[in-house]
């Protein structure tokens, strides 16, 4: 095993590890909030206009880039580990993790755009 010791510029991967599983702790207190919103307009216990008036202010577009963020790290970790994990091509694995970046990024940009009415 020569060389095992030394990790190179990977190091242990233990940072990226943490910050997974707080964007996960934080994706799963969000996003029942969300579905229960949703249940809320299907059940008629809130009408769009209700549902709109929670959601349009301050506290929920935070709640929504909190949830955005958190759910856009935690996907780009999981996949940049498997695309390091199980494709050994560099000439392979740069360009997935660049489409990655750049879905990512428009999705997100997609969701600002929405929650916080640039378009508006």
């Amino acid at each position: 095993m020569l060389g095992a010791e030394r990790y190179g510029t990977a190091h242990n991967g233990l940072g990226d590890w943490y910050v997974q599983r707080l964007t996960a702790i934080v994706v799963a207190l969000l996003m029942p909030l969300a579905y229960l919103l949703l249940l809320a307009v299907y059940n008629g216990a809130l009408d769009q206009m209700q549902m709109l008036d929670l959601v349009d202010g301050y506290i929920g577009r935070m709640l929504h880039t909190l949830l955005l963020i958190a759910l856009l790290t935690h996907a780009y970790l999981g996949v940049k580990l498997i695309v390091e994990d199980y494709v050994h091509m560099a000439a392979l694995r740069i360009p997935m993790m660049g489409a990655l970046l750049i879905g990512l990024a428009g999705f997100g940009i997609w969701w600002l755009s929405v929650i916080w009415a640039w378009a508006a």
